[in-house]
């Protein structure tokens, strides 16, 4: 390989210009070059210069350098284009005619950022891409040419403060959606000076918290953040007065329960069994149109049907008929099928096609494998967010009602019965 790309051969900047980077000085770059201390070679500079090419000689091309796999961003290295004898400014000349980006430019000491798929150099401002998210907020950057629906650049979690464009710590103890201590603080009394400072009062008919009333809730620890980020209740209401009355938990009983409430609640669970065993209904559907393309498949593979032929089974007529293929179901001949998850001639026969569609092309059931399946599907889908309705329902009417209990429960509004 040629010695022009040498890891040991590098560019490393004078010591008195790390030295300036290093102290974080604002004194801009002077263009006046830095003395130096060092003895000035005896060689006389004709006798390194490198001797003229020959005509006709093709020049070596050099391609762009590969950044290391532990640089993100910042700036491609420099390499030295020369043996050890050559300057720094020669080397500076040389190493950064690129091509790189999406302009094939060189790098002119913008900021760039390398990409993790084909480990080329790109300009923040050819990608749209800011130096201050490209350095705080990427995790892994993919460029506009290696981006797919699979391979794409990662980002952080940036901090909810506003425009702040650092990431959250989301990975310390405890973990917080905020950069620093100092924006969740800011982030909190933007939060509170957004409410009235006033009570909302009698003629009101918002329910808006005052600032007042929102830093009780907050000091009282009546409330709390749960998993998904929304405000919750740390303890269901006159739950502790109960307890210490030593009151018996009577919650998950129907006597709690008023008349119109146990109504509404046998409602509910009276649905969800029937969606249950519609449900139930419609996995045994499936089942018979697995078994009607099995039984398809089996024909083709015997001879007996070619691939171009429909071969619908008559008995997927009940399929998507609620009460007909429950009737089916029940028969023998359903019992039989899938219990045995076999379909067979529906005669008794032993016949391969009988009962089947022979049509080519046919269109009276064309797609039937995709299409009766996708139906059930999306039935069986309805029915499960019907009964989770139903079910979100009934648990709301009982909460309200293990609430009016306890209630009732920690008042002192009680009538003791003497007989004589």
């Amino acid at each position: 390989m040629d010695n022009l790309y040498s890891d040991e051969l590098r560019f490393e900047p004078d010591v008195a210009i790390k030295n300036e980077l290093a102290t974080g000085s604002p004194r801009a770059a002077s263009s006046t070059p830095i003395p130096s201390t060092e003895t000035a070679d005896a060689t006389p500079s004709s006798a390194r210069a490198s001797p003229p090419k020959k005509k006709g000689t093709a020049a070596s091309v050099k391609k762009a350098p590969k950044r290391p796999k532990s640089t993100l961003s910042g700036r491609p290295k420099k390499q030295k284009s020369g043996g050890g004898a050559d300057d720094g400014s020669a080397a500076d000349d040389d190493s950064d005619n690129g091509p790189y980006c999406l302009c094939r430019g060189p790098d002119d000491h913008r900021w760039m950022i390398c990409c993790e798929g084909c480990d080329d150099w790109f300009h923040g401002e050819c990608i749209n891409l800011s130096k201050e998210v490209g350095e705080n907020l990427i995790e892994k950057f993919i460029c506009p040419r290696c981006t797919t629906k699979q391979f794409r650049s990662i980002y952080k979690k940036s901090c909810s403060m506003g425009a702040c464009k650092k990431a959250a710590r989301l990975g310390q103890s405890p973990p917080s959606y905020f950069c620093s201590n100092e924006h969740a603080q800011a982030w909190w009394e933007r939060l509170v000076g957004r409410l009235p400072k006033t009570g909302r009062g009698g003629s009101s008919l918002t329910d808006q918290l005052s600032q007042d009333e929102f830093m009780a809730l907050l000091s009282s620890g009546l409330a709390t953040v749960d998993e998904h980020g929304n405000w919750t209740m740390t303890a269901s209401p006159f739950a502790a007065a109960a307890a210490e009355k030593g009151i018996t938990n009577d919650e998950s009983k129907d006597s709690i329960l008023s008349e119109e409430e146990r109504g509404y609640v046998e409602q509910a669970a009276t649905t969800r069994r029937q969606l249950e065993a519609e449900t139930l209904l419609c996995h045994k559907m499936l089942t018979l149109i697995e078994l009607a393309q099995e039984r398809r498949r089996a024909a083709i593979a015997a001879g007996r049907l070619g691939d171009d032929m429909c071969g619908y089974d008559q008995r997927l007529d009940t399929i998507s008929a609620r009460d007909a293929f429950a009737a089916y179901a029940r028969s023998p001949e359903g019992q039989a099928a899938l219990s045995a998850h076999r379909l067979d001639d529906p005669l008794g026969d032993g016949d391969a096609v009988r009962g089947m569609c022979e049509r080519k092309r046919c269109k009276t059931h064309s797609g039937w494998q995709k299409a009766l399946a996708l139906g059930i599907r999306h039935q069986i889908r309805e029915m499960a967010a019907q009964s989770e309705v139903e079910e979100a329902e009934e648990r709301i009417v009982r909460e309200a009602a293990a609430e009016r209990w306890r209630r009732k429960q920690s008042e002192k509004n009680w009538v003791e019965v003497i007989e004589e």
